[in-house]
């Protein structure tokens, strides 16, 4: 049989490198039989190289291991907190480092950056309904419109945020099976066949369930329920935030929710217990319907005790069936308009909670710098904003002396925790930035 003649070659057996090798000159049977080859490099047009489409969602999936319940948010979500829109701590600590105490920042410190991403129109006709509702003496009829209103108001921010709380609040149940084990309640299919082959060695052919994939946090939502919430116009930025938060974690999966009002008591509206049931729609109208923002006092000393205890008896009961329970931090987000007492009792009460793995976030809505009167100059919305508000303290001087000293609010705000809220669409980028500053704290730990 002739030898082809792609195998035509020869190497010098004297050589030292044997690995050498090199084409000889083919004859001349051969090159005829060579041009009548068509080498492919000569006629193969030349292909521009397209990039592939690949499958960001699928992608991600694969990634976090869970089924998708949800369509992904749209694109226009990603939210960039503005100065005006939201601030967390660090942030005003730095505007308060560029001025001195009784010096007001100016207007353009405290200006917008970017354009909202709320229709205004949208958010004052909203604003005009609920105003119409608390006229009627808060119908129970209106309470669901109420609830599918604001629901819908913060659609799109509800997604980003729940996006945003993924990869902070990571999986801590483990409910997907994994393998391989000798023993366990499940076979894995794909390992019989090597097991049979193997005369019965390769014997890790069980499954367990061993892998996070599911989440077991317990949230609790305080909302202020008292005169000062009406006052200082604050109730429509707090059921914005109180749905956006609440729709953000119910779709997160996040675990058990739980929602509270206070004021000079404080009630649980929807509690952890089964009885309470999961966080959807009917609990929200029910909720929606518990608020009158009437109650003529705020007592927070009195909402993080009692919420401490609601906290630890959601533990124990969540222990009995989980053995990683007790090893979970407990989230508080705390939704008023920021006026406290008793500062260092609460701080006293915020060192207990720390203790027992409670993250407290306090949200601060900043209500009264948008309601101005017509007519007065942006100076005056600055003014009647929770960051220039000023304090006196009784302090000794150099000399001994008590006197008192006029300081900033915020900077003998008990909570370490805390965000300033004007506008909600700052909430999932400042709220999200905060808790992952914390966890990022005690990881260190």
């Amino acid at each position: 049989m002739p030898q082809e003649p792609s195998q035509l070659q020869y190497s010098h057996p004297e050589d030292q490198d044997q690995d050498m090798e090199a084409l000889g000159a083919a004859g001349e049977e051969e090159a005829a039989r060579l041009k009548d080859l068509t080498l492919l490099d000569e006629v193969q047009p030349v292909i521009e190289m397209v990039p592939m489409e690949v499958d960001d969602t699928a992608a991600e999936g694969r990634q976090d291991q869970r089924p998708s319940f949800e369509p992904r948010p749209p694109q226009r979500v990603e939210v960039e907190a503005s100065v005006d829109g939201g601030l967390t701590r660090d942030q005003l600590t730095d505007i308060h480092e560029t001025t001195t105490v009784g010096e007001q920042p100016s207007p353009e410190d405290l200006s917008r950056s970017d354009p909202p991403l709320l229709d205004e129109q949208v958010l004052e006709g909203a604003e005009a309904e609920l105003c119409s509702w608390q006229a009627n003496d808060y119908p129970s009829e209106g309470a669901q419109n109420m609830w599918r209103l604001y629901e819908s108001l913060t659609h799109d921010l509800s997604y980003a945020l729940c996006e945003q709380l993924r990869s902070i609040l990571e999986p801590t149940q483990a409910a997907r099976l994994k393998g391989d084990y000798r023993t366990g309640k499940r076979l894995n299919m794909k390992k019989i066949i090597p097991y049979i082959a193997s005369e019965y060695t390769k014997d890790k052919i069980w499954l367990r369930r061993t892998k996070p994939s599911r989440r077991e946090y317990q949230v609790l939502i305080a909302l202020d329920d008292s005169r000062s919430m009406a006052e200082s116009h604050s109730i429509h930025l707090a059921y914005q935030t109180l749905a956006l938060v609440s729709r953000a974690l119910a779709r997160l999966e996040v675990g058990d929710i739980g929602i509270a009002k206070f004021g000079q008591t404080v009630e649980v509206l929807h509690g952890f217990d089964n009885e309470s049931g999961p966080f959807n729609d009917q609990a929200g109208v029910k909720i929606l319907n518990a608020f009158r923002f009437n109650q003529k006092a705020t007592d927070l000393l009195g909402l993080v005790e009692t919420s401490l205890k609601v906290l630890e008896q959601a533990r124990d009961r969540r222990s009995t069936r989980s053995s990683s329970a007790a090893d979970l931090w407990q989230l508080e987000i705390i939704i008023s308009d920021g006026i406290c007492q008793d500062v260092e009792r609460i701080k006293t009460v915020l060192r207990k909670a720390e203790e027992q793995r409670v993250m407290i976030v306090f949200v601060i809505l900043d209500s009264l710098h948008s309601h101005i009167k017509v007519g007065t100059s942006s100076t005056n919305a600055v003014q009647n904003s929770i960051l220039t508000m000023q304090q006196g303290v009784v302090r000794k001087n150099a000399n001994g002396v008590m006197e008192v000293k006029m300081e900033r609010y915020l900077d003998l705000f008990p909570f370490e925790y805390y965000v300033v809220l004007r506008d909600v669409e700052a909430l999932p980028e400042i709220l999200s930035g905060t808790l992952k500053q914390f966890f990022e704290r005690i990881s260190e730990d």
